[in-house]
């Protein structure tokens, strides 16, 4: 990074002010590539986030989850430096997670004022923490595969996390409580999970776990249903299919099959409709299916 050129801690306070309104998607859109091209470290990133005015504002007493996510991102920058970074799945998809969860938690108190939030997705400070540890680790270690059996990259992600944490020094009972936390989180972002939550988040009320497992999947999707920057990371993806699922990567270039994708999404949580993601996703839908002049 160039910090002579690009100042990343002022660039996150910019973008994550609370006193904006929904940014519209090109702005978000040009905010991310930004960060593409100018933030190689992933411990950096995370630095600059938790030193943001927005994460300042939701402190907690003698809070160990800034260690701990800052451990995360040392440990995604060791395993790119030993091992080729999947093309999707890479630390660039790691730090646009944890910029539109904390784009998502800034309009929560927005909804709170409006009335237009049930409890049950509403989070306190430690939980915001929490999201964003899961955020950061969602897909540690990711090979660029997809899941044999459900959730089994998501389980792999959370043993890593799991040996990364005890061997930071934390006690295993703090880590067995952290873990406890995540895990319905972080195995909810197994697409094939999706369909079921939705399903239960139909309830009412909701469960809690739910709403806040809704946050983390809706921050993992939110930058592919940007109407430019969907088609790049569907690029990202496709490159990264190409070795191991030939077949589905070549189905995945059809642009057919990005517009299934996108129409088997919802942006139900209060947090995502108050930032203007369902209207994003109706336009870039809109966009997919009118013919090209």
């Amino acid at each position: 990074m160039n910090t002579q050129q690009f100042d990343l801690q002022a660039s996150l306070n910019h973008f994550l002010n609370a006193e904006c309104l929904a940014l519209e998607a090109k702005d978000i859109e040009a905010f991310l590539w930004l960060i593409d091209e100018n933030v190689d470290s992933m411990h950096d990133f995370l630095q600059a986030l938790v030193q943001t005015k927005l994460w300042a504002s939701w402190s907690i007493d003698r809070n160990p989850y800034v260690s701990m996510i800052l451990s995360v991102g040392k440990e995604i920058d060791r395993l790119a430096s030993v091992h080729a970074a999947p093309a999707f799945h890479s630390k660039k998809h790691m730090m646009e997670v944890c910029l539109m969860l904390s784009y998502f938690l800034m309009h929560e108190d927005e909804c709170i004022h409006a009335n237009s939030i049930n409890s049950a997705w509403v989070s306190s400070s430690l939980e915001k923490w929490q999201l964003l540890l899961a955020a950061a680790a969602h897909d540690l270690g990711h090979p660029g595969l997809i899941n044999a059996t459900p959730g089994q990259l998501e389980q792999h992600s959370l043993d890593l996390l799991k040996e990364l944490l005890t061997n930071s020094a934390y006690s295993s009972s703090m880590v067995g409580e952290v873990l406890k936390v995540l895990e319905p989180w972080v195995m909810a972002t197994d697409h094939g999970q999706y369909k079921t939550l939705l399903e239960r988040l139909s309830f009412d009320p909701p469960a809690h776990v739910d709403c806040l497992a809704m946050l983390l999947v809706e921050s993992d999707l939110a930058a592919s249903v940007l109407p430019k920057r969907g088609q790049e990371l569907t690029n990202r993806l496709v490159q990264e299919w190409a070795g191991p699922y030939p077949e589905k990567s070549i189905a995945l270039q059809n642009q057919l099959g990005y517009l299934s994708f996108l129409a088997s999404l919802q942006f139900i949580s209060p947090h995502s409709s108050r930032s203007g993601l369902p209207n994003i996703l109706n336009n870039s839908l809109s966009q997919l299916r009118s013919p090209s002049p």
